[in-house]
This record gives structure tokens, C-alpha cells and sequence, in this order.
């Protein structure tokens, strides 16, 4: 079936996309060093993915029902994440209480775009580079919500990491927030199975978190693996 020239340039916004996803988390990961020193970048750059997500992937995907979802997930990780920040800084109690919301917020919002990114993927007229790259922009997208994971049993669950596998801080008053870069790190680690020694292995919640990342991981690729061998086992001849 021929395609309107509507959807060829919705084809070509959503392909850009998937490319500017891809570069936004392999900058992510590649500045997680510069991190360490600028505590603020890392939100930031947890901001425009969120942006990047919202405004190109969700934007021309033909999924069509769960966008203005989407939309206010987005928003509202976007306002916690700066709510949270400004709570451990000058209420640190208020910030351990946000910390759930803001956590939750966050997995809610990268679960229903890993989702759709699925979806969207399995739909795609033509695998090109482009697509190759969205389908790897999800993979990495489970390691940065396994980083949110980490950053929040930090702030709730501290006993949980063997302190000697954590970099030394010179900041006190936010050790979750200039924690975060190493413990983002940490999830990528656990993600491609290498293992991590930040989570103590006496540590039950440590070890769960730790089985939850590695198997979403394993489990987007075999879901993944499965919708476009099924595509293609339903074409005819």
C-alpha cells in the first residue's frame, strides 16, 4: 500500500527520533564521569531524554491512545526530579518522602515509552539503521531506569551498598544526588550481566532490584526478538 506524504514525513520525524534517543543516553552514559563533579548535570540530562521521548518518539508514533499519558508522566518526572533535588538539599527528610513519587514517576513514565517503543518498532514499515537504533535506545533506556532504582534505595534503603565499592563524596547534605552518576553506572553493569559490587550481598532488596534489571534486560530483548519473528512468520509466502 502505497504511503500519503503525511506518513512518510511522520516515518522520517520518528526515525530522527530514535536517532536522537540513542545519542541523548549514550551522552548520558559517556558524561556520567562529569557527573560525579556536577551534581545537577545528570538531572539534566534525565530531562532531555524525558524531552527527547515526548517530543519525537511519542510525538509521531502511530500509537495513538496512550500519548496524552505519556505527556503527564513526563511532565511530572520532569517537576519531581527538580522537587527532589531541592528537597535533599535544604529538607532532607522532605526529600526521603518524595523520593517515592519522584522514583515511581520516573519507572512509570520510561515503562509506557519502553512499551509503546516496542509497539512502535514491531510497526515500522522497514527496518533501517534508524529502527536498529530505537531498539537499542530501549535497551539502554532499562539501565537508566534501573539507575532511578538505585538512586532511590540509596536515599531509602542505605544499608543496602557496601560502602567501600562507593566513590568518597566531599558533598554531605547530598549524598543520593552526588551518589548518582556511580550508582547509574552500577545499573549498566548489572544490565549487561557483568555484575556490580556497589549492593551488598547480605542485602535481600539489594539482590531483588539487582534480578529485576538483569531480567528486563534479557526479557526486552527476547520480547522484542519474538514480535519481529512473528511479524515476519505472518507474512504470506
Amino acid at each position: 500500500m502505497p504511503f500519503t506524504h503525511e506518513q512518510i514525513q511522520r516515518l522520517r520525524h520518528r526515525h530522527r527520533g530514535y536517532i536522537l534517543t540513542l545519542a541523548t543516553e549514550v551522552l548520558l552514559i559517556l558524561l556520567l564521569p562529569l557527573c560525579q563533579s556536577q551534581v545537577w548535570l545528570l538531572s539534566l540530562l534525565l530531562i532531555s531524554l524525558a524531552v527527547v521521548l515526548i517530543t519525537t518518539v511519542t510525538r509521531y508514533s502511530p500509537l495513538v491512545s496512550t500519548r496524552p499519558l505519556v505527556y503527564g508522566l513526563g511532565g511530572l518526572a520532569i517537576a519531581l526530579e527538580g522537587v527532589w533535588h531541592l528537597a535533599l538539599a535544604f529538607d532532607p527528610p522532605l526529600g526521603r518522602i518524595v523520593t517515592v513519587p519522584h522514583v515511581i514517576a520516573w519507572l512509570l513514565f520510561f515503562l509506557l515509552a519502553l512499551m509503546r517503543k516496542v509497539k512502535t518498532l514491531v510497526r515500522e514499515p522497514f527496518v533501517t539503521l534508524a529502527v536498529v537504533m530505537g531498539a537499542t535506545s530501549g535497551y539502554l533506556l532499562v539501565g537508566i531506569a534501573g539507575g532511578v532504582m538505585l538512586v532511590a534505595l540509596r536515599v531509602l534503603h542505605p544499608g543496602a551498598f557496601a560502602i567501600s565499592a562507593l566513590p568518597v563524596l566531599n558533598q554531605h547534605n547530598a549524598d543520593a544526588v552526588a551518589m548518582a552518576p556511580a550508582l547509574m553506572a552500577a545499573a549498566f553493569e548489572i544490565l549487561t550481566t557483568v555484575g556490580s559490587g556497589v549492593l551488598r550481598s547480605a542485602s535481600v532488596t539489594g539482590q531483588v532490584i539487582t534480578v529485576v534489571i538483569t531480567i528486563a534486560g534479557q526479557l526486552y530483548i527476547a520480547i522484542l526478538i519474538a514480535l519481529i519473528l512473528g511479524r515476519f512468520h505472518r507474512r504470506p509466502g
